[in-house]
């Protein structure tokens, strides 16, 4: 039950019912997208959030999703550990896959420098004051960029912020 007043998809209008339209319709809407339904502006901009990390040229799928599901799942957000766990799954991975990923990342099917950066943010999550410069460059010799790191840093944050959200405006 939401707290606050969303929007149901066959009335949803303007930036939400754009929004709502990334979803195909025989999937429910996600509770994050139902819930910024409230704010249509906060909704642009998730939208836009998500159509830059779906069109990302150097982070994966597999990763991201892997990403949101470490994150997911530190910030005890449920609703999107269990969407991401659904979709490794459908990427191939099996629960011995998606159970390493926060512990062993280098187990994973994720390739080696994919591992690299998702250790990486998993630090980040756990102890983000022990990154140092040199754990930087250490990425960016795998042939990651500056960028990149910062983008899947910043996938991973976005986890925390509706998180939060969740817990204030949603109860089960």
């Amino acid at each position: 039950m939401y707290l606050v007043n969303t929007v149901e998809r066959d009335k949803a209008e303007g930036i939400v019912a754009d929004t709502y339209a990334l979803v195909p319709p025989q999937i429910d809407i996600p509770m994050p997208m139902r819930l910024l339904s409230v704010s249509p502006g906060l909704m642009e901009r998730q939208a836009n959030m998500i159509r830059y990390f779906r069109h990302h040229d150097r982070l994966s799928p597999p990763l991201l999703a892997s990403i949101r599901y470490v994150a997911s799942e530190k910030f005890a957000y449920a609703p999107c550990a269990v969407f991401n766990h659904d979709l490794l799954r459908m990427q191939g991975m099996t629960e011995d896959d998606i159970a390493s990923l926060s512990c062993k990342p280098a187990e994973t099917p994720l390739d080696e420098t994919e591992s690299a950066l998702l250790a990486f943010v998993t630090r980040a999550v756990n102890e983000p004051a022990t990154i140092t410069r040199a754990d930087i460059e250490e990425l960016l010799a795998q042939g990651w960029r500056e960028s990149d790191v910062v983008d899947a840093v910043q996938a991973a944050s976005n986890m925390l912020g509706m998180s939060l959200m969740y817990r204030t405006f949603v109860r089960e």
